[in-house]
C-alpha cells in the first residue's frame, strides 16, 4: 500500500524540526533509555530550541528536564503519553467481565498529550495523578470521562500504532480508524493532531499513509515524531534488553519466535533514537520518499516548530509547596523552646546561643512551617506504631535521626530527632547555613523575645 509522490524532493529543508515524542529512562519505565540531559545536549548539538519529554503515564522526569533544558537554554515542553482504557471507570471489576470483555479491560491504547498553557499542565498532572490512584491496572490508565474534565488547555494527537486509532485501523482499515478520528475530533475540538512517523516497524508506511489521507480528509494539522525512547542510535540494543525484561522474554524466545515466522515485539525497531533534522531526511530519503510526499514531510516538520512554539510560554510555579500554617514563625519558637524545657537541657551560653541560632536562621530562611509538619509527621508514627504494630515500638518508628537533621538542636527539641547535637559535637551548618536553602523571607522571630532563666521556663 504506497502511493508515488513524483515530486521534487529539493524542497527538502534541513531545519525546521522539533522532537515532540521523547521517552525516558526514569519515567517510561523498561521502555525508555534516555535521560533529559542526553536529550537537552542533542537537541542544542542540532539546533533545536526545545526540550520535550512524554514519558508513559507520569511526569516523573520534569524537574530535570526543566534543569537540563536551562542548562542549554532550551523551552522545556511538557507532556505525557498517556495510557487509555475507557471501560476502566467505577462500578467495572474485572472478574465480573466475560473473556472477550476481560480481554478488552487489560487493553491500554497509547494517547499523546501536550500542554500548551498552565491550565493544561495542571491538568495533564490531575490526568497523570487519576491514572496512578484510580485507573491503573497493570498500567496507569485514563478513560473518556477523566478526559473530558481534564483536557482543557493540551493538545493532543493521533500518537503511535498502538493508539486507537491505530488499532482500529489494524482491525478495520480506513473505515474504522475514520471513526476513531471523528470521535476524538468531538472530544478535542481545535486540539487534535495527527502523528506520523518515519519507523522500521512493518505496520507503520501503511499506517502513516492512512493518516496522511485523514489529515486532508478531516483536514487536521499533521506532525511528525520518531517516538524517541533512547538518546544515540547504538543505544538501540540496550533498549531491546529492557523490553525483554519488561515482556519476560529471552533470546531464545525471540529465536524461535523469528524462527517461526513471527514479528518479534522487542525487536520491532531499532530506529527510536532522537535524530536530527537531517537523519528524519535520510530515513525518508531511503524508506518513506515512495509513501510520503515531500511537502507533507515539510508540512509535518514545520508543525512540529508550530506546536512548540504555542507551547513555550508554560510558566510553572516553582515554589515550596507546603500546607499553610498560621503564625508559623511563632508556633515553631514556641514548640522549640518548650521541647527544649522538656529535654531538660542544660542552660548555658552554648546551648543558649545555639538554639537562638537556629531560631532564627530556621526562620528566616522560611522553614518554620516545614519542621512544624516533619514533628506532626513523626509525632503520628510514635503515636500509631505501638496499635498498629502490638509492642511498644516509637522509636523504631522514626528512629534517631536521618541525614544532616542529626546537627540540628532545633529538630531534637521537636522529637524529630533524639540527638542532642552540641553533645555530640554536630554542626548544624551541615544541616541549614547562610548559603543553603530559600531566599531569606520576612519572619516575625525577634532574638530579645526568647528568654531563659534559672527557674527552666520561658519568658516572652
Amino acid at each position: 500500500m504506497t502511493m508515488c509522490c513524483g515530486c521534487d524532493t529539493n524542497i527538502i529543508r534541513e531545519d525546521g524540526f522539533e522532537q515532540l515524542h521523547v521517552h525516558t529512562s526514569m519515567g517510561s519505565i523498561l521502555d525508555g533509555f534516555g535521560e533529559p540531559e542526553e536529550y537537552a545536549l542533542r537537541a542544542k548539538e542540532q539546533n533545536m530550541k526545545f526540550l520535550t519529554i512524554t514519558d508513559h503515564g507520569m511526569m516523573s522526569a520534569i524537574p530535570r528536564q526543566m534543569r537540563a533544558a536551562e542548562k542549554m537554554g532550551l523551552h522545556p515542553i511538557y507532556g505525557c503519553e498517556l495510557y487509555l482504557n475507557d471501560m476502566q471507570r467505577p462500578g467495572v471489576f474485572y472478574k465480573d467481565l466475560d473473556p472477550i470483555q476481560q480481554k478488552a479491560f487489560r487493553k491500554s491504547y497509547h494517547l499523546l498529550a501536550i500542554a500548551y498553557n498552565e491550565t493544561g499542565y495542571k491538568n495533564l498532572v490531575k490526568l497523570s495523578s487519576y491514572a496512578w490512584e484510580h485507573g491503573f491496572y497493570y498500567k496507569p490508565r485514563v478513560n473518556y470521562a477523566v478526559l473530558n474534565q481534564y483536557k482543557e488547555g493540551i493538545y493532543f494527537t493521533s500518537c503511535c500504532y498502538n493508539s486507537e486509532i491505530g488499532q482500529a485501523f489494524e482491525r478495520g482499515g480506513a473505515d474504522e480508524a475514520d471513526q476513531m478520528i471523528e470521535w476524538y475530533m468531538a472530544m478535542f475540538p481545535g486540539n487534535f493532531w495527527l502523528e506520523i512517523m518515519l519507523l522500521d516497524f512493518k505496520k507503520q508506511k501503511p499506517y502513516d499513509i492512512y493518516i496522511i489521507r485523514a489529515a486532508e480528509k478531516y483536514r487536521l494539522p499533521i506532525i511528525i515524531t520518531n517516538d524517541v525512547h533512547y538518546c544515540n542510535a547504538a543505544d538501540a540494543r540496550v533498549q531491546q534488553y529492557m523490553l525483554m525484561i519488561q515482556r519476560k522474554s529471552t533470546i531464545a524466545d525471540i529465536e524461535k519466535k523469528q524462527g517461526d515466522g513471527e514479528e518479534v515485539f522487542e525487536l520491532q525497531d531499532t530506529n527510536l533514537s532522537y535524530k536530527s533534522v537531517r537523519e528524519i531526511n535520510q530515513k525518508w530519503r531511503t524508506d518513506y520518499s515512495d509513501a510520503i510526499p515531500p511537502e507533507i514531510l515539510e508540512q509535518a516538520k514545520a508543525n512540529t516548530v508550530k506546536l512548540a512554539e504555542s507551547c513555550k510560554g508554560v510558566k510553572l510555579d516553582r515554589s515550596l509547596k507546603l500546607p499553610q500554617i498560621d503564625n508559623a514563625d511563632e508556633k515553631f519558637q514556641t514548640a522549640v523552646m518548650e521541647g527544649f524545657m522538656a529535654l531538660k537541657l542544660p542552660i548555658t551560653k552554648e546551648y543558649v546561643d545555639r538554639i537562638k541560632e537556629e531560631i532564627e536562621l530556621i526562620c528566616r530562611k522560611g522553614f518554620s512551617s516545614y519542621l512544624l509538619i516533619q514533628q506532626k509527621i513523626i509525632n503520628e508514627a510514635r503515636r500509631i506504631a505501638p496499635e498498629l504494630m502490638g509492642w511498644d515500638c516509637e522509636d523504631e518508628a522514626v528512629g534517631p535521626l536521618r541525614g544532616s537533621s542529626g546537627g540540628s538542636l532545633a529538630c531534637c527539641c521537636l522529637g524529630i530527632t533524639t540527638m542532642d547535637s552540641l553533645k555530640h559535637d554536630l554542626m548544624f551548618s551541615r544541616f541549614l547555613n547562610e548559603n543553603r536553602g530559600s531566599r531569606d523571607i520576612k519572619y516575625k522571630f525577634n532574638k530579645s523575645k526568647v528568654v531563659f532563666t534559672k527557674e527552666n521556663s520561658l519568658v516572652a
